[in-house]
Protein backbone atom coordinates (compact mmCIF):
# COMPACT_ATOMS: atom_id res chain seq x y z
CA UNK A 1 0.00 0.00 0.00
CA UNK A 2 1.91 3.24 -1.05
CA UNK A 3 1.23 5.58 1.95
CA UNK A 4 -1.93 8.14 1.80
CA UNK A 5 -0.76 11.11 2.65
CA UNK A 6 1.97 10.82 -0.65
CA UNK A 7 -0.96 10.10 -2.88
CA UNK A 8 -2.76 13.03 -1.65
CA UNK A 9 -0.21 15.53 -1.68
CA UNK A 10 0.88 14.66 -5.05
CA UNK A 11 -2.81 15.08 -6.05
CA UNK A 12 -2.81 18.48 -4.66
CA UNK A 13 0.30 19.20 -6.36
CA UNK A 14 -1.05 18.01 -9.56
CA UNK A 15 -4.32 20.19 -8.80
CA UNK A 16 -2.28 23.18 -8.32
CA UNK A 17 0.08 22.78 -11.34
CA UNK A 18 3.03 22.36 -9.14
CA UNK A 19 5.99 19.95 -10.77
CA UNK A 20 6.89 17.43 -8.37
CA UNK A 21 9.52 14.87 -8.13
CA UNK A 22 9.22 11.22 -6.48
CA UNK A 23 12.15 9.24 -4.93
CA UNK A 24 10.57 5.59 -5.30
CA UNK A 25 12.88 2.10 -3.51
CA UNK A 26 12.90 -0.05 -6.79
CA UNK A 27 15.04 -2.48 -5.46
CA UNK A 28 17.05 -3.59 -2.36
CA UNK A 29 19.28 -6.27 -1.32
CA UNK A 30 20.59 -7.60 1.64
CA UNK A 31 18.63 -5.98 4.83
CA UNK A 32 16.81 -3.03 4.52
CA UNK A 33 14.22 -1.46 6.33
CA UNK A 34 12.12 -0.38 3.52
CA UNK A 35 10.54 -2.14 1.36
CA UNK A 36 9.97 -1.72 -2.50
CA UNK A 37 7.61 0.99 -3.19
CA UNK A 38 8.60 2.76 -0.44
CA UNK A 39 8.55 6.54 -1.65
CA UNK A 40 9.49 10.45 -0.67
CA UNK A 41 7.86 13.37 -2.60
CA UNK A 42 9.44 16.31 -2.81
CA UNK A 43 8.92 19.57 -4.95
CA UNK A 44 12.01 21.86 -6.01
CA UNK A 45 12.77 23.22 -2.89
CA UNK A 46 11.09 21.08 -0.28
CA UNK A 47 10.28 17.69 0.79
CA UNK A 48 6.58 17.37 1.00
CA UNK A 49 5.55 13.65 2.27
CA UNK A 50 7.10 10.37 2.67
CA UNK A 51 8.63 8.43 5.11
CA UNK A 52 11.82 10.47 5.75
CA UNK A 53 13.39 12.06 8.83
CA UNK A 54 14.21 15.94 10.00
CA UNK A 55 17.63 17.08 8.67
CA UNK A 56 19.47 18.49 5.74
CA UNK A 57 19.34 15.74 3.53
CA UNK A 58 15.53 16.71 2.11
CA UNK A 59 16.97 20.28 0.79
CA UNK A 60 20.10 19.00 -0.44
CA UNK A 61 18.09 15.68 -2.46
CA UNK A 62 15.87 18.09 -3.65
CA UNK A 63 18.07 20.01 -4.98
CA UNK A 64 20.20 17.81 -6.70
CA UNK A 65 17.59 15.48 -7.73
CA UNK A 66 15.57 18.10 -9.29
CA UNK A 67 18.72 18.74 -11.20
CA UNK A 68 19.59 15.74 -12.17
CA UNK A 69 16.19 14.88 -13.50
CA UNK A 70 15.64 17.57 -15.69
CA UNK A 71 16.04 15.20 -18.70
CA UNK A 72 15.61 11.56 -17.88
CA UNK A 73 14.45 9.53 -14.92
CA UNK A 74 17.88 8.77 -12.26
CA UNK A 75 18.70 5.70 -10.54
CA UNK A 76 20.75 6.51 -7.75
CA UNK A 77 22.25 3.25 -5.57
CA UNK A 78 22.62 3.58 -1.27
CA UNK A 79 24.84 1.07 0.22
CA UNK A 80 25.25 1.03 3.97
CA UNK A 81 29.03 -0.05 3.66
CA UNK A 82 29.91 3.16 2.16
CA UNK A 83 32.09 4.90 3.44
CA UNK A 84 30.28 7.96 2.43
CA UNK A 85 27.10 6.75 4.28
CA UNK A 86 28.36 5.09 7.26
CA UNK A 87 28.35 7.81 9.36
CA UNK A 88 25.68 9.83 7.93
CA UNK A 89 22.65 9.00 9.84
CA UNK A 90 20.07 11.17 7.68
CA UNK A 91 20.38 9.11 4.53
CA UNK A 92 20.54 5.98 6.84
CA UNK A 93 17.04 7.31 8.29
CA UNK A 94 15.53 8.15 5.15
CA UNK A 95 15.85 4.73 3.14
CA UNK A 96 16.43 2.19 6.20
CA UNK A 97 19.52 1.16 5.69
CA UNK A 98 20.77 -1.94 7.97
CA UNK A 99 23.81 -3.21 8.67
CA UNK A 100 24.56 -4.57 5.78
CA UNK A 101 21.13 -3.24 3.54
CA UNK A 102 21.64 -1.51 0.27
CA UNK A 103 18.86 0.34 -2.15
CA UNK A 104 18.22 1.21 -5.19
CA UNK A 105 16.18 4.64 -5.43
CA UNK A 106 13.88 5.80 -9.07
CA UNK A 107 14.11 9.58 -8.96
CA UNK A 108 11.83 11.28 -11.30
CA UNK A 109 9.77 13.78 -12.35
CA UNK A 110 6.05 13.07 -11.65
CA UNK A 111 2.54 14.16 -13.50
CA UNK A 112 4.61 14.23 -16.95
CA UNK A 113 2.52 14.43 -19.97
CA UNK A 114 2.02 10.94 -22.11
CA UNK A 115 3.35 8.90 -19.03
CA UNK A 116 1.87 6.78 -16.42
CA UNK A 117 2.46 8.44 -12.82
CA UNK A 118 2.37 5.99 -10.44
CA UNK A 119 0.80 8.35 -7.78
CA UNK A 120 -1.89 9.12 -10.27
CA UNK A 121 -2.81 5.60 -10.35
CA UNK A 122 -2.63 4.66 -6.47
CA UNK A 123 -5.06 7.93 -6.55
CA UNK A 124 -7.54 6.09 -9.17
CA UNK A 125 -7.25 2.94 -6.79
CA UNK A 126 -8.25 4.57 -3.44
CA UNK A 127 -10.79 6.35 -5.49
CA UNK A 128 -12.03 3.95 -7.24
CA UNK A 129 -11.55 0.39 -4.23
CA UNK A 130 -10.19 -1.55 -6.85
CA UNK A 131 -6.17 -2.61 -6.29
CA UNK A 132 -3.52 -2.00 -9.02
CA UNK A 133 -0.59 -2.98 -10.62
CA UNK A 134 2.29 -0.79 -11.97
CA UNK A 135 5.69 -2.05 -14.05
CA UNK A 136 8.39 0.48 -13.41
CA UNK A 137 11.46 0.17 -15.79
CA UNK A 138 14.45 1.23 -13.54
CA UNK A 139 17.53 -0.34 -15.67
CA UNK A 140 17.25 -0.98 -18.91
CA UNK A 141 20.68 -2.24 -21.39
CA UNK A 142 18.34 -2.24 -24.52
CA UNK A 143 17.96 0.63 -26.55
CA UNK A 144 14.61 0.49 -26.87
CA UNK A 145 13.24 0.70 -23.26
CA UNK A 146 14.18 3.46 -21.56
CA UNK A 147 14.15 4.10 -17.64
CA UNK A 148 11.03 5.01 -16.35
CA UNK A 149 8.70 3.61 -18.48
CA UNK A 150 5.76 1.98 -16.94
CA UNK A 151 2.80 -0.04 -17.99
CA UNK A 152 -0.54 -0.09 -15.17
CA UNK A 153 -4.06 -1.67 -14.96
CA UNK A 154 -6.50 -1.37 -12.11
CA UNK A 155 -8.51 -4.88 -11.85
CA UNK A 156 -11.04 -5.48 -14.30
CA UNK A 157 -9.58 -2.85 -16.16
CA UNK A 158 -7.37 -2.58 -19.53
CA UNK A 159 -3.57 -2.55 -19.63
CA UNK A 160 -2.46 0.86 -19.79
CA UNK A 161 0.40 2.31 -21.66
CA UNK A 162 2.29 5.11 -22.22
CA UNK A 163 2.75 7.63 -25.08
CA UNK A 164 5.94 6.39 -26.40
CA UNK A 165 5.31 2.40 -26.50
CA UNK A 166 7.42 -0.44 -24.91
CA UNK A 167 9.30 -3.12 -26.63
CA UNK A 168 6.13 -5.28 -27.94
CA UNK A 169 8.26 -8.04 -26.80
CA UNK A 170 9.27 -6.83 -23.51
CA UNK A 171 5.29 -5.40 -22.96
CA UNK A 172 4.32 -8.73 -23.60
CA UNK A 173 6.64 -10.50 -20.51
CA UNK A 174 5.78 -7.43 -18.27
CA UNK A 175 2.01 -7.81 -18.86
CA UNK A 176 1.77 -11.17 -17.92
CA UNK A 177 3.94 -10.49 -14.48
CA UNK A 178 0.91 -7.65 -13.57
CA UNK A 179 -1.04 -10.10 -14.44
CA UNK A 180 -0.13 -12.60 -11.56
CA UNK A 181 0.96 -9.70 -9.08
CA UNK A 182 -2.80 -8.54 -9.29
CA UNK A 183 -3.49 -12.31 -8.90
CA UNK A 184 -1.32 -13.16 -5.55
CA UNK A 185 -1.16 -9.25 -4.59
CA UNK A 186 2.77 -9.21 -4.86
CA UNK A 187 5.69 -7.15 -5.39
CA UNK A 188 8.94 -7.29 -6.50
CA UNK A 189 11.87 -6.73 -9.19
CA UNK A 190 12.05 -8.99 -12.35
CA UNK A 191 14.74 -8.95 -14.55
CA UNK A 192 14.01 -9.80 -18.25
CA UNK A 193 17.01 -10.89 -20.85
CA UNK A 194 16.24 -9.54 -24.29
CA UNK A 195 18.27 -9.59 -27.61
CA UNK A 196 19.27 -6.41 -27.04
CA UNK A 197 20.40 -6.85 -23.20
CA UNK A 198 19.24 -7.12 -19.62
CA UNK A 199 15.51 -5.28 -18.54
CA UNK A 200 14.90 -4.80 -15.05
CA UNK A 201 11.86 -3.74 -13.70
CA UNK A 202 9.74 -3.12 -10.68
CA UNK A 203 6.14 -5.00 -10.49
CA UNK A 204 4.38 -3.26 -7.83
CA UNK A 205 0.73 -4.58 -6.22
CA UNK A 206 -1.08 -1.47 -5.07
CA UNK A 207 -4.44 -1.02 -2.73
CA UNK A 208 -6.55 1.12 -1.69
CA UNK A 209 -6.31 2.10 2.06
CA UNK A 210 -8.72 0.21 4.96
CA UNK A 211 -11.76 1.81 4.83
CA UNK A 212 -12.87 1.99 8.49
CA UNK A 213 -16.82 2.15 9.54
CA UNK A 214 -17.43 3.60 12.78
CA UNK A 215 -20.36 3.47 14.64
CA UNK A 216 -20.19 5.43 17.72
CA UNK A 217 -19.76 9.00 18.04
CA UNK A 218 -18.79 9.47 21.92
CA UNK A 219 -15.83 11.17 23.20
CA UNK A 220 -14.13 8.01 23.42
CA UNK A 221 -14.69 7.14 19.64
CA UNK A 222 -12.63 10.37 18.72
CA UNK A 223 -9.43 8.81 19.20
CA UNK A 224 -10.18 5.83 17.49
CA UNK A 225 -11.17 8.07 14.55
CA UNK A 226 -7.72 10.15 15.05
CA UNK A 227 -5.54 6.90 15.18
CA UNK A 228 -7.05 5.34 11.95
CA UNK A 229 -6.74 8.44 10.22
CA UNK A 230 -3.16 8.93 10.59
CA UNK A 231 -2.51 5.43 9.80
CA UNK A 232 -3.64 6.50 6.74
CA UNK A 233 -6.75 5.00 6.71
CA UNK A 234 -10.48 5.89 5.36
CA UNK A 235 -12.75 6.89 8.50
CA UNK A 236 -16.30 6.72 7.53
CA UNK A 237 -18.58 7.55 10.74
CA UNK A 238 -21.65 6.48 10.86
CA UNK A 239 -23.69 7.71 13.45
CA UNK A 240 -27.38 6.44 15.14
CA UNK A 241 -28.55 10.23 14.73
CA UNK A 242 -26.35 12.98 12.35
CA UNK A 243 -25.69 16.07 14.68
CA UNK A 244 -23.87 19.23 13.86
CA UNK A 245 -21.38 18.55 16.66
CA UNK A 246 -20.98 15.60 15.60
CA UNK A 247 -19.62 16.73 12.26
CA UNK A 248 -17.44 19.14 14.27
CA UNK A 249 -16.62 16.33 16.48
CA UNK A 250 -15.01 14.02 13.76
CA UNK A 251 -13.95 16.94 11.25
CA UNK A 252 -10.90 14.94 10.71
CA UNK A 253 -13.05 12.28 9.60
CA UNK A 254 -13.38 11.45 5.13
CA UNK A 255 -17.25 11.03 5.63
CA UNK A 256 -20.16 11.55 8.82
CA UNK A 257 -23.13 9.26 6.82
CA UNK A 258 -26.41 10.26 7.14
CA UNK A 259 -27.32 6.90 5.46
CA UNK A 260 -30.37 4.28 7.25
CA UNK A 261 -28.20 1.17 8.07
CA UNK A 262 -29.22 -0.82 4.68
CA UNK A 263 -26.85 2.52 2.66
CA UNK A 264 -24.18 1.82 4.98
CA UNK A 265 -24.12 -2.19 4.28
CA UNK A 266 -23.91 -0.94 0.81
CA UNK A 267 -21.31 1.03 0.98
CA UNK A 268 -19.51 -1.80 3.11
CA UNK A 269 -20.05 -4.03 -0.03
CA UNK A 270 -18.75 -1.95 -2.63
CA UNK A 271 -15.22 -0.82 -0.37
CA UNK A 272 -12.25 -3.32 -0.86
CA UNK A 273 -11.00 -3.81 2.83
CA UNK A 274 -13.67 -2.82 4.99
CA UNK A 275 -13.36 -2.73 8.79
CA UNK A 276 -15.65 -1.90 11.34
CA UNK A 277 -15.90 -0.58 15.02
CA UNK A 278 -18.81 -0.79 17.41
CA UNK A 279 -18.83 1.67 19.94
CA UNK A 280 -22.72 3.31 20.18
CA UNK A 281 -23.05 2.15 23.92
CA UNK A 282 -26.54 1.38 23.06
CA UNK A 283 -27.23 -2.25 23.48
CA UNK A 284 -30.11 -2.40 21.24
CA UNK A 285 -28.81 -0.51 18.69
CA UNK A 286 -25.32 -1.87 18.41
CA UNK A 287 -27.37 -5.54 17.90
CA UNK A 288 -28.38 -3.76 14.78
CA UNK A 289 -25.61 -2.57 14.15
CA UNK A 290 -23.72 -6.29 14.17
CA UNK A 291 -26.17 -8.01 12.52
CA UNK A 292 -25.75 -6.37 9.77
CA UNK A 293 -21.85 -6.09 9.90
CA UNK A 294 -22.17 -9.89 9.84
CA UNK A 295 -23.96 -9.97 6.90
CA UNK A 296 -21.56 -7.99 4.83
CA UNK A 297 -18.20 -9.25 4.05
CA UNK A 298 -16.58 -7.01 7.27
CA UNK A 299 -12.84 -7.83 7.14
CA UNK A 300 -12.72 -7.12 10.49
CA UNK A 301 -14.89 -6.24 13.31
CA UNK A 302 -14.36 -4.83 16.73
CA UNK A 303 -16.93 -4.00 19.40
CA UNK A 304 -16.31 -2.08 22.25
CA UNK A 305 -18.65 -4.01 25.39
CA UNK A 306 -17.97 -6.30 28.78
CA UNK A 307 -17.03 -9.45 27.52
CA UNK A 308 -19.91 -10.97 29.56
CA UNK A 309 -22.46 -9.96 26.94
CA UNK A 310 -23.16 -12.35 24.38
CA UNK A 311 -21.37 -11.70 20.94
CA UNK A 312 -21.06 -13.66 17.86
CA UNK A 313 -17.55 -15.03 17.80
CA UNK A 314 -16.73 -13.66 14.83
CA UNK A 315 -16.43 -10.33 16.49
CA UNK A 316 -13.10 -8.98 18.60
CA UNK A 317 -14.47 -7.57 21.90
CA UNK A 318 -12.44 -4.49 23.49
CA UNK A 319 -13.33 -3.86 26.60
CA UNK A 320 -12.52 -0.28 28.11
CA UNK A 321 -9.07 0.46 28.53
CA UNK A 322 -8.00 3.12 30.89
CA UNK A 323 -8.46 5.66 28.90
CA UNK A 324 -9.95 6.51 25.49
CA UNK A 325 -6.70 6.54 23.68
CA UNK A 326 -5.46 3.32 25.12
CA UNK A 327 -9.08 1.88 24.04
CA UNK A 328 -8.34 3.09 20.76
CA UNK A 329 -4.80 1.34 20.26
CA UNK A 330 -6.38 -1.55 21.41
CA UNK A 331 -9.27 -1.89 18.99
CA UNK A 332 -6.72 -0.56 16.05
CA UNK A 333 -4.73 -3.17 16.88
CA UNK A 334 -6.64 -6.05 16.81
CA UNK A 335 -7.80 -4.50 13.23
CA UNK A 336 -3.83 -4.22 11.91
CA UNK A 337 -3.90 -7.65 13.09
CA UNK A 338 -6.56 -8.76 10.61
CA UNK A 339 -5.50 -7.07 7.37
CA UNK A 340 -1.58 -8.93 8.01
CA UNK A 341 -2.85 -11.56 5.67
CA UNK A 342 -3.19 -8.59 2.85
CA UNK A 343 0.45 -7.67 3.57
CA UNK A 344 2.88 -8.81 0.96
CA UNK A 345 5.81 -10.59 2.33
CA UNK A 346 9.25 -9.79 1.46
CA UNK A 347 10.91 -11.75 -0.49
CA UNK A 348 13.89 -13.40 2.21
CA UNK A 349 16.11 -14.20 -0.93
CA UNK A 350 18.89 -11.49 -1.57
CA UNK A 351 18.36 -10.08 -5.04
CA UNK A 352 20.94 -11.50 -7.64
CA UNK A 353 23.44 -8.93 -9.07
CA UNK A 354 21.69 -7.05 -12.12
CA UNK A 355 24.80 -8.08 -14.08
CA UNK A 356 23.68 -11.34 -13.67
CA UNK A 357 19.98 -11.97 -13.61
CA UNK A 358 19.31 -15.85 -12.22
CA UNK A 359 17.00 -17.97 -14.70
CA UNK A 360 14.52 -18.32 -11.30
CA UNK A 361 13.89 -14.47 -11.59
CA UNK A 362 14.45 -13.72 -15.24
CA UNK A 363 12.06 -14.24 -18.05
CA UNK A 364 13.47 -14.62 -21.27
CA UNK A 365 11.96 -11.86 -24.11
CA UNK A 366 12.49 -13.44 -27.33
Amino acid sequence: MTERSIVEAAARLRRHGEPYLVASVVATHGEPLRRVGARMLLTRFRWVAGTVCGGVLEGDLSNSAWRRTRDAPVLVRYDAASSALVDDEDIRSVFGLGGDGVVEVLLERGALPGHIDALEVASRCQRTQRPAVIATVFRSESPTVRPGARLAQLAGGALEEEAEPLDARVQVAIAADLAIALETGSSRPRAYVTPDGAVEALIEYITPPPRLFLFGTGHDAVPVAQLARQLGWEVIVCPAHTRFSTRERFAMADEVLSDTLREVGARIEASYRPLAVVMNHDAAFDAQVLALLLATRTQHIAALAPRSRALDPRVHVIEHGDAPPETALAILASARAALEPAVAPRDPAPRPSPRTPTPTLAATVG
